[in-house]
């Protein structure tokens, strides 16, 4: 986003932030949001009290999604929907790595690009072990790629699978 339509995003967070009595949403579907903005809000405090994250319909792509991932303060989220963003394979792997979002319990990435490669290093991962929903689909993963997901021991709790 150029440098004259920067976004204020602690006003945006505050205008969207919904506290309920054990979980805290942040609803930031379609706001024109890039990779800078998910960088910094990386490094936003406010980020360690959200449980419920919806980043859908942006610009992110992977580069946006590993500052999201290794931020210290993403231990807290329980739901994270990134549909409609530029999310490759590479942004697959930062996902199935992130020790941070162990406590992960729906991960929504329709509408991206992960590819056959990116569920693999999904059905590979060691810490999305808490989910219960995985959603996949329009993602071209193929016949490999649902194979994996399907057969995948870490996903054993999940009750809700989307695939292509």
């Amino acid at each position: 986003m150029p440098q004259d339509q920067t976004v204020d995003l602690a006003k945006l967070i505050s205008d969207k932030i919904e506290r309920g009595v054990a979980d805290v949403s942040v609803c930031l579907e379609n706001k024109k949001l890039g990779d800078e903005e998910i960088i910094r809000l990386a490094e936003m405090k406010i980020l360690a009290e959200i449980t419920h994250l919806d980043l859908g319909e942006n610009a992110i792509s992977d580069r946006g999604l590993s500052a999201l991932c290794s931020s210290p303060f993403a231990k807290n989220l329980k739901v994270l929907n990134l549909k409609s963003n530029n999310i490759t394979e590479v942004g697959a792997q930062s996902l199935a790595q992130a020790a941070n979002l162990s406590g992960l319990q729906q991960l929504i990435l329709k509408f991206n690009r992960i590819g056959e490669q990116g569920a693999k290093h999904l059905a590979q991962s060691a810490t999305l072990v808490n989910l219960t929903t995985l959603d996949l689909f329009r993602n071209r993963i193929g016949d490999a790629g649902a194979d994996a997901i399907k057969s995948a021991k870490v996903f054993k709790r999940v009750s809700r699978l989307r695939l292509d």
